[in-house]
């Protein structure tokens, strides 16, 4: 068994992430050294490698850094970011356009490479216990210390929220707007943190759900995007 503190993880993260065919990377299991290898330049042969008792280092598949991109884009709390890098991330070249994305977005660029650097720092340790390097245990352990950074989580007032949301209903309505009351979970007091924040419009006169939310659809995606809590209105 290793010990895991020889390994340098980040250079074992960045061979998991290289899929480039003119190189490979290898790691010795007896000193944890780990080895760029071009074959023609270096005087070795993978074969050599091999021989001497170096393993191989195979990259990780692309839909695991894929689903890492999912999974930061489910968490950012600006809808406008959000709902870009949502964008970015469909089709062919979704890698590319993420990044490019990303810097319109300086803090939120951080945090991603923070997000991204204990995603792939987990996988280099357990990838250490599936080739029998290191043991469960250790692995376990190593891998608890490096847990999926905030993205940018933050309290929303949800009573602020629902009294901004009907001040500018009153402006849009007049004396037509009679109440604006809370339901659903956060009426109940069960929330969580994906919940939206749901609103029933009682207006005076006849009413025409469809023409009503497509009247007010510019109020509740501002204040959505301003906090990061979806509105629904009734």
């Amino acid at each position: 068994m290793l010990d895991l503190a020889v390994v340098d993880l980040a250079d074992l993260c960045v061979a998991l992430e290289d899929h480039s065919y003119e190189a490979s990377w290898w790691l010795d299991p007896r000193t944890g050294e780990i080895r760029y290898h071009v074959p023609d330049v270096d005087d070795e042969s993978d074969e050599d490698l091999d021989d001497a008792g170096f393993s191989r280092i195979d990259p990780i598949a692309s839909h695991e850094a894929y689903r890492d991109m999912e999974d930061f884009v489910t968490r950012v709390p600006d809808r406008r970011a959000a709902d870009l890098l949502g964008r970015s991330i469909q089709g062919r070249g979704a890698f590319r356009r993420f990044k490019d994305t990303l810097c319109e977005f300086p803090e939120l660029r951080e945090r991603w490479f923070a997000f991204h650097d204990a995603r792939m720092r987990r996988r280099a340790i357990w990838w250490l216990a599936a080739e029998g390097f290191v043991s469960h245990e250790v692995a376990k352990r190593a891998a608890d210390e490096y847990p999926d950074p905030p993205v940018g989580e933050r309290a929303v007032d949800i009573d602020a929220l629902a009294r901004d949301v009907a001040r500018d209903l009153r402006v849009r309505y007049g004396e037509r707007l009679a109440e604006v009351l809370v339901f659903g979970s956060h009426a109940r007091g069960d929330a969580g943190k994906e919940s939206d924040l749901d609103l029933l419009v009682l207006l005076v006169g006849p009413v025409d759900p469809w023409e009503e939310l497509r009247r007010i659809d510019d109020v509740l995606w501002h204040h959505s995007q301003l906090s990061g809590v979806t509105v629904s209105a009734f």
